[in-house]
């Protein structure tokens, strides 16, 4: 073998091994970060459901609800926490408006309160850009960058986390999405009604949209839900006639399962099958919730092989498993196969004929 094609042999063995070393060291850690500046959209449709209309002072069924969530980073308050924190850090904003109509909008009169959603949810949580875990993060001085919950649009309503409050102590486990390589087993994940976070339980390998997912199974028991005031309700309403208005107590349980393409940690699809009563004197007079509500098929579909939505990319998390699993497996286990194969090469070529002779 001549020197120069030796030497570049050498040279192509070592730059491979390299390679192996930096996929897996340096480029798969770079890229396995959620983006600050994520936009997402999913629609759930809980079709047959039972709700208890508060302006009509009655219990509907039959009622087809749509629940549409709206989920945006805010990249200037990520750099911001993160430089404080010392840690990389996302942060994003999230709504979540529930009603029996589609498509809804707010109305755009504040007083027009008997157009308001049946169920409106706003959040900002900060999560570790790596593992999905929420960061507690609830700076004073006026900085408004923390995290908060509110069921209103008026900023004075927002809750920021107390450790001494039963209404909002601050967000805990799993909140938007899973770790990077998800496993199989229990996590936490946080419920949004009780505002903690609950055991979610890996129960099954399935596919979407010819996706490999993992599924995880939430059961949550029937409690009492955190109330900022008392709920007041006519005596009639839940047989009690001798007085015109009396408290109630609202409960909750819920069976929550999510499907998450396990390399990426993202939720490809949500299930939630929701049970809400009005309780007086411990005992359940009124149906508050009762609906098996779920992503509808073009949310997943967008999820696994991607959309644009006002001209922004979303979803598409087939495409990105690849890109992480080629990273992370297959290019450094590729150069690591061939790196030492062609040094291994030019080894015996130079000292197999000595050794013959």
């Amino acid at each position: 073998m001549g020197t120069r094609s030796r030497a570049v042999l050498v040279g192509l063995g070592v730059f491979f091994v390299g390679v192996a070393a930096l996929a897996r060291f340096y480029a798969y850690p770079a890229l396995a970060v959620a983006p600050a500046g994520q936009v997402a959209h999913t629609v759930s449709t809980g079709p047959d459901a039972t709700i208890f209309s508060a302006a009509d002072l009655k219990q509907k069924d039959h009622v087809d609800l749509e629940a549409r969530r709206t989920v945006r980073g805010d990249v200037v308050a990520a750099e911001k926490i993160s430089k404080a924190l010392n840690r990389k850090v996302v942060v994003f904003d999230t709504a979540v408006v529930t009603d029996d109509s589609k498509n809804y909008h707010f109305p755009k009169g504040a007083s027009k309160t008997a157009e308001l959603p049946l169920s409106f949810v706003q959040e900002r949580v900060v999560l570790d850009a790596k593992t999905g875990e929420s960061v507690r993060w609830n700076p004073t001085g006026g900085d408004n960058s923390g995290e908060y919950i509110t069921t209103t649009l008026d900023k004075a309503d927002r809750l920021k986390p107390n450790p001494n409050s039963a209404l909002f102590k601050g967000h805990e486990g799993l909140v938007l999405k899973f770790p990077f390589g998800t496993q199989k087993k229990s996590y936490t994940f946080w419920d949004t009604a009780l505002r903690k976070a609950f055991p979610i339980d890996y129960k099954r390998v399935d596919h979407l949209d010819g996706l490999e997912v993992y599924v995880f199974e939430q059961v949550i028991p029937k409690q009492d839900l955190p109330l900022a005031k008392p709920l007041m309700v006519p005596g009639a309403l839940v047989d009690d006639r001798s007085r015109p208005s009396v408290a109630v107590q609202r409960t909750y349980q819920n069976t929550r399962t999510l499907w998450i393409e396990p390399l990426t940690g993202a939720i490809i699809k949500g299930q939630e099958e929701q049970f809400a009563t009005i309780a007086y004197k411990g005992d359940d007079k009124l149906t508050a919730t009762k609906v098996t509500i779920a992503y509808d098929d073009a949310t997943v579909h967008k999820n696994v092989k991607g959309a644009k939505e006002n001209d922004i990319a979303e979803g598409g998390y087939q495409a990105k498993a690849a890109q992480l699993q080629a990273i992370s497996v297959w290019i450094p286990l590729g150069s690591l196969i061939l790196g030492p194969l062609l040094l291994g090469f030019v080894i015996v070529r130079e000292v197999g004929p000595r050794v013959s002779r």
